[in-house]
């Protein structure tokens, strides 16, 4: 979750969009602070501001679901291109409260003049995009705070927001097509610019700070478990929202047809390790994995071996098997983590970090 010098994990490559404003706000907390230097990995310093505005929403929706984690991780790395991991404090989102949340998700009724929310998120009634009429475009929002260390307090500094978006229809059922990249991407910069522009207006401590505004696509479980991804982002600066531009970041099952056409070398290291593992066992043995692309290249991969054995030794001895072929057997150099089951009783952690050997830990009762 929380990267501090973001090597790029859960989930470089990646095109920005430019543009929201430089800070001089004043805004100052006292709060713990927590020390990352035990993460393995790029990940931010935190502070605790208490929990953060939307997130009973978040996980009520997402929790069961692949987003939770990419929604969050995927926002803090691109963050990190803008707030450094050496120099900022992360914490929960609070800037944006439940009348916010209302006032940029809510819309007025057909054919109402004075209107109450001028500055929403969605498209106006009577509106109809790909054959959808009234369609429901911003499912939610999520936040995330950056502060910097001033005397004994954290001043706020930046805040990066991401609008969700699942397109449904005007009684918020799914429908079976999928919208089309430029209708989401016309949606998608309109609604940056909505919210850009009601910060601005609405929220005046934040009016002058960095703001990074970026565009989640929910997952779709008609096509993947695991597609939902980051679409779109702008970089806000000086009071302008500057160009928006393209994110390229999804996740990948190993092995997959999508990965050999993505990733055909990585694609077949990951088919010759399993056939190792496999090979070695006397029972049947499973291993899995998803990817994670940022720009094209793989950033890390987390694996799930399951094992079929008997012994505590047969265990061991598949674990050794199995880490070896990962630390050998990948032609190109990226995070790896890989949790090994057996009888679906969580037995062991390997994990090689870009440029290290592989370490083994034994999860022992």
């Amino acid at each position: 979750m929380i990267k501090r010098k973001w090597l790029g994990i859960l989930l470089a490559g990646v095109l920005m969009l430019s543009g929201c404003s430089s800070s001089t706000n004043s805004q100052k907390t006292s709060a713990s602070a927590t020390d990352a230097s035990s993460f393995n990995g790029d990940y931010y310093k935190m502070i605790n501001t208490g929990r953060g505005t939307n997130s009973e929403k978040l996980y009520l929706e997402f929790s069961s679901t692949n987003d939770l984690v990419a929604l969050g991780s995927g926002l803090q790395y691109l963050s990190s291109s803008h707030f450094s991991t050496d120099s900022y404090y992360l914490s929960e989102g609070g800037q944006l409260n439940n009348d916010d949340y209302n006032a940029l998700l809510k819309r007025d009724a057909a054919g109402v003049k004075n209107k109450k929310y001028p500055y929403t998120l969605q498209v106006a009634h009577g509106i109809t995009l790909d054959g959808i009429k009234d369609p429901i475009m911003a499912d939610t929002l999520s936040e995330q705070d950056y502060y910097v260390k001033s005397g004994t307090k954290y001043r706020l500094a930046g805040v990066s927001i991401a609008i969700i978006v699942n397109p449904k229809k005007a009684d918020n059922t799914s429908f079976d097509t999928s919208m089309s990249t430029t209708t989401i991407r016309n949606y998608s910069k309109t609604a940056t610019n909505r919210l850009y522009k009601y910060i601005r207006a609405k929220k005046k401590k934040l009016k002058d700070l960095p703001i990074l505004i970026a565009v989640y696509r929910a997952n779709d479980d008609e096509v993947s478990e695991i597609n939902g991804n980051y679409i779109y982002q702008s970089y806000c600066t000086n009071g302008s929202v500057g160009s928006m531009r393209s994110v390229n970041y999804k996740y990948v099952y190993f092995a997959s047809n999508d990965a050999k056409k993505l990733d055909a070398t990585t694609y077949s290291d990951f088919t010759n390790i399993k056939a190792t593992l496999k090979k070695q066992s006397t029972e049947a043995a499973g291993l899995v994995g998803t990817g994670r692309y940022i720009g094209g290249t793989l950033q890390s991969m987390k694996m799930e071996a399951h094992l079929n054995v008997k012994t505590y030794t047969e265990m061991l001895y598949l674990t050794s098997v199995l880490a070896d072929a990962i630390d050998r057997g990948f032609t190109e150099d990226f995070n790896v983590r890989c949790l090994v089951y057996s009888q679906d009783h969580l037995d062991a952690i390997i994990v090689k970090n870009k440029g290290d050997d592989v370490q083994t830990t034994m999860i022992e009762e």
